[in-house]
């Protein structure tokens, strides 16, 4: 009988009714080829409760390398006891089962919506920081023009060649346009 059935290992237990004082030999093939074999002489606590035998019926054998997740395979696991006589073993009810093919891919749908939700989430985080980054930008552009508007309106015009004093003024116009035009442009490119 087969307690366990995974993708790492097969276990379960067997006794050999023909002298139950020997333990029978388990095959276990992938696809039809023989991968292993193995002795069902391990002790289990439950077969020596029931009284069956010796308990020393068990058996464990690990898949090296383990069966891929979601790929389809079979799996044949065989008694053989020391007279040479063939017994295929089972599952038992509770040993896990193949998962089928729509279960497959249905557990694969849902780890990638998970990987894509966690990189949603990593997104907002990143539009947020930028969106913040953005808004602290343009308070400090609007400072500097606030300041730079300030400055001018301070500034007293000379008393007769004003030529200097305008290019001055054209000059501060022109910063202002071009942080201006910074700023728009920022604003589209962060929206």
């Amino acid at each position: 009988m087969i307690d366990v059935l995974r993708t790492e290992r097969v276990a379960g237990w067997v006794i050999d009714r023909t002298d139950i004082a020997r333990c029978a030999t388990v095959e276990v093939r992938r696809e039809g080829r023989l991968i292993g074999t193995v002795a069902a002489n391990r002790p289990r606590k439950d077969l020596e409760r029931q009284a069956v035998g010796t308990g020393a019926y068990g058996f464990a054998f690990t898949f090296d390398p383990p069966l891929e997740e979601g790929m389809e395979f079979t799996v044949a696991v065989t008694a053989r006891s020391h007279d040479g006589v063939e017994l295929p073993l089972q599952p038992a009810a509770g040993a896990a089962r193949a998962v089928s093919t729509e279960k497959k891919l249905l557990g694969r749908i849902l780890a990638e919506l998970a990987e894509l939700r966690a990189e949603v989430g990593s997104l907002r985080q990143e539009r947020a920081a930028t969106e913040e980054a953005r808004a602290r930008f343009q308070e400090r552009l609007e400072l500097v023009q606030l300041r730079l508007e300030s400055s001018i309106s301070t500034v007293d015009m000379p008393e007769g060649n004003s030529s200097g004093w305008l290019a001055g003024v054209a000059v501060v116009g022109a910063i202002l346009a071009a942080g201006s035009l910074a700023l728009g442009f920022f604003s589209l490119w962060a929206a």
